[in-house]
């Protein structure tokens, strides 16, 4: 017995926010790695290991999308 209406809607609604709940997680980690794996090739680019390696921004706001998308 499939449930009708209102319940249904509601079903569809927290299926909705946990898919969303998901991709989000998945954004942020990808986000993370590539953070971390620039870092890292800051580290093996320098001369002495910390040459020119800048303290990452904590502000999620100061990230800018097309760092991401232009590589």
């Amino acid at each position: 017995m499939e449930p009708e209406g209102k319940h249904r809607n509601s079903i569809m609604k927290q299926c909705i926010l946990a898919v969303f709940g998901l991709v989000e997680i998945v954004l942020r980690s990808t986000l993370t790695m590539n953070d971390f794996q620039g870092l890292m090739m800051q580290l093996k680019g320098s001369d002495n290991g910390a040459g020119s390696l800048e303290a990452p921004s904590s502000d999620p706001e100061s990230r800018s999308w097309s760092k991401y998308i232009s590589g």
